[in-house]
């Protein structure tokens, strides 16, 4: 195929790529079980149940999603996977339109574009039957409107509003990264400043209280969170894949992360594809911090770039501290992605504008 017809229709060849990923996700659950089938009430008879008996946040979500499709119209689960990784897979088609631009020349800069958007991992968690792949197009969605500086709008508020109702700790870290990054690089007036602080504050309070209806724990909510990173790694302790984040000195907790596992230290074949996926990741990490470091001059780090690496360090370190498992390590990180691929296009791509 000619380079400049695959640039053109590089956001629809992206989505294909990506719903290829639905069979893969449907074969591995067939074989090892997991979330998904739970999650798509395999074997659960529902004739005494209600669709609202899952109208909660957290995991139920998924339930109260999937209740219609199991119940009323009997959707095979394989057909559920592809109904994810296409919701999912709009996710990338945004991406794929925003890198587009930048792809007219093949570089090292638009390589590491195109490589971080076909790396498997993002594209396989986000085709399974759960809660990654709902959250995928809203983490893209909030991504985007952060790197163009629209920070309102309904998909801005609906995005950051399903992210806490499925998952509120997420959201937490999001609103914090944005907050800081905005109060501190934000050209904008301070009464502006004070008007979002104040939206961001009852955003909060939404978050705080969505977070306690689903820890179960509407008073003491941080030795509750602190109690569960205990009792969570002390039972990843028996797993096969559990790595002992909590003897880790913290950068190499936050290293391993997002890093590792690296070639060699696994044997598989998953383990060889995710530790491979894991070495390029670092690589192109490496070409960012290069790129900041030889552009500084020439650059002004806004907003977005603030927000990015403050996001990277409270996501690495909510996680390091209670996922001491390389299988949930990598299925967490695959809601990372549209924020990297939004980095290096900061990085590099900003760096034209000569600020």
């Amino acid at each position: 195929m000619n380079y400049r017809v695959f640039i053109k229709y590089f956001p629809f060849i992206l989505v294909v790529y990506h719903l290829v990923f639905a069979w893969f996700a449907y074969d591995y659950v067939n074989q090892n079980n997991g979330d998904a089938v739970r999650y798509w009430f395999v074997g659960v008879d529902l004739s005494r149940s209600s669709w609202f008996d899952f109208l909660y946040p957290g995991t139920s979500t998924i339930y109260f999603l999937n209740y219609p499709l199991v119940y009323y119209l009997n959707l095979s689960p394989l057909l559920g996977c592809f109904l994810y990784s296409a919701w999912s897979g709009y996710g990338f088609y945004r991406l794929g339109n925003l890198v587009k631009p930048y792809l007219v020349r093949f570089n090292l800069f638009s390589g590491s574009l195109l490589l971080l958007l076909v790396l498997p991992n993002a594209h396989f968690w986000s085709s399974l039957i759960g809660k990654e792949a709902i959250l995928f197009l809203p983490m893209v969605i909030l991504a985007e409107g952060i790197y163009r500086g629209r920070y309102l709008g309904l998909p801005m508020i609906l995005s950051f509003l399903l992210i806490a109702w499925i998952r509120p700790h997420l959201a937490f870290v999001v609103l914090l990264a944005f907050v800081l990054a905005f109060l501190w690089k934000s050209e904008a007036k301070w009464k502006i400043k004070s008007l979002v602080l104040g939206g961001i504050l009852v955003l909060g309070g939404l978050v705080y209280f969505l977070l306690g209806k689903v820890l179960g724990a509407p008073e003491g909510l941080v030795q509750k969170v602190l109690d569960l990173y205990t009792v969570h790694n002390s039972y990843l302790k028996r797993t096969s894949s559990y790595v002992p984040m909590e003897d880790y000195v913290y950068p190499y907790k936050l290293f391993s992360f997002y890093f590792r596992p690296l070639p060699f230290e696994k044997s598989g074949l998953l383990y060889g594809i995710v530790s491979f996926e894991n070495l390029l990741v670092l690589i192109v990490f490496g070409l960012v911090v290069y790129w900041i470091l030889k552009l500084f001059p020439w650059m002004k780090a806004g907003v977005f770039l603030a927000f990015v690496f403050l996001f990277l360090l409270f996501h690495g370190s909510m996680y390091a501290f209670g996922y001491a498992n390389y299988g949930l390590i990598i299925r967490t990180k695959s809601l990372v992605l549209p924020f990297l691929v939004l980095l290096v296009m900061e990085v590099r791509g900003g760096s034209r504008k000569k600020y």
